[in-house]
């Protein structure tokens, strides 16, 4: 990766006058002519087949990524252990990846976690260095935390055997989860009532904290008719699940669950904060940023339409303020169209985009209703 981006900074020598962006074009322009050039040639072609790969990598890349990560000033790597030793000497102490699988490798390889064990004992910031050089991580995202916070850290939650013990349970016990696989992907749960009682989590909307999910277990367990003996192993089982999936990222996990309010009119609006963000997008900067919602989840279909709604709804009004307005900024100057047929229009895009910015998150109350 550091070749190509060293060819393409080399390809920009001498053109300054070119805008960030032109330069990202020029960069990948030149970066396949190179490469085209190579697979002319076999034995370059066999040669050069780890650049070859990284460049067909960058140029699939979109421009807003290869432009940072290739074409900034200042682009200087290092390994983990090194950044780890950079926080130790600021006070400050790593907590775990946000991606989960390269902290808590004991949920899905046993053989792994037992050789880096042996490796580093007792050293989790070790042994996560050794399983990034097994699996040649290029990007980390590294979780950290005040020095004198890290003694609260615990990697039990990692470890199978420990997953059932009343400290894990506890912590597993604080959070809201949320379910991000569907029904299809239940059969993956050998065991029936875990299978039962994910099934009837996904039906009820996805979202539950650990109280919830233990009565839906004993009432599929009490349906079954198993007997006693079965339910604590059950409970065991369900636990390990929950954990499985919160590392491997098919359970989203939250000490406090996004507040998804539903619109209410006259008393819901759109902050401003919220239209800034998407007027962003919509003005260009989808080049740059994707759009996103509450769970901060990308979404590729903010338009102009979006932006015109939550400008229109910077606060409560009634529906019929709604609909007029609309209906003067997109269908009035339609004469095709009837003035009934613009009502129905305007009304109908009213109906759709209160729904929309209901999924996105981008409602809230007024104040004064105490609800907001």
């Amino acid at each position: 990766m550091e070749e190509v981006r060293q060819l393409m900074l080399f390809a920009n020598r001498g053109y300054d006058e070119l805008t960030h962006k032109e330069k990202v074009l020029r960069g990948k322009t030149v970066g396949s002519l190179v490469g085209a050039q190579i697979l002319n040639y076999d034995n370059l072609k066999e040669r050069n087949s780890k650049f070859l790969g990284a460049l067909r990598s960058v140029m699939q890349k979109d421009d807003y990524y290869v432009g940072h990560d290739h074409l900034e000033p200042h682009n200087d790597p290092c390994y983990f252990y090194q950044f780890n030793d950079h926080l130790k000497a600021h006070n400050l102490s790593y907590v775990c990846d946000a991606d989960l699988t390269l902290s808590m490798v004991r949920t899905y390889d046993e053989s792994i976690a037992d050789k880096l064990e042996k490796l580093a004992p007792n050293s989790q910031a070790d042994q996560e260095q050794y399983l990034d050089f097994m699996l040649d991580t290029t990007f980390r995202k590294s979780i950290i935390c005040k020095e004198s916070a890290a003694k609260d850290i615990s990697y039990d939650v990692a470890n199978p055997d420990k997953v059932n013990t009343v400290p894990v349970r506890s912590i597993v016990n604080s959070f809201v989860f949320q379910i991000l696989f569907d029904e299809e992907a239940l059969k993956m749960f050998e065991n029936e009532l875990i299978r039962d009682t994910f099934q009837a989590l996904i039906k009820d909307g996805g979202t539950f904290n650990m109280i919830e999910a233990l009565a839906i277990l004993k009432a599929a367990h009490d349906t079954a008719n198993a007997s006693e003996d079965d339910l604590e192993p059950a409970v065991c089982s369900l636990y390990k699940a929950i954990v499985e999936h919160m590392v491997r990222g098919g359970i989203r996990f939250y000490k406090t669950f996004p507040d998804k309010q539903e619109y209410m009119e006259g008393l819901s609006f759109v902050p401003a904060r919220f239209t800034n963000f998407v007027k962003a997008i919509a003005d260009g900067g989808s080049e740059y940023i994707y759009g996103a919602n509450m769970f901060n989840d990308a979404v590729g279909d903010i338009s102009e339409e979006d932006l015109l709604f939550m400008e229109l709804l910077n606060k409560p009004k009634a529906k019929s303020t709604m609909i007029k307005k609309i209906k003067d900024s997109l269908f009035s100057a339609d004469k095709a169209q009837t003035g009934k047929h613009q009502n129905a229009m305007a009304e109908a895009f009213y109906n759709e985009l209160t729904k929309r910015m209901e999924q996105l998150g981008f409602i809230r109350r007024k104040k004064n209703d105490g609800l907001s």
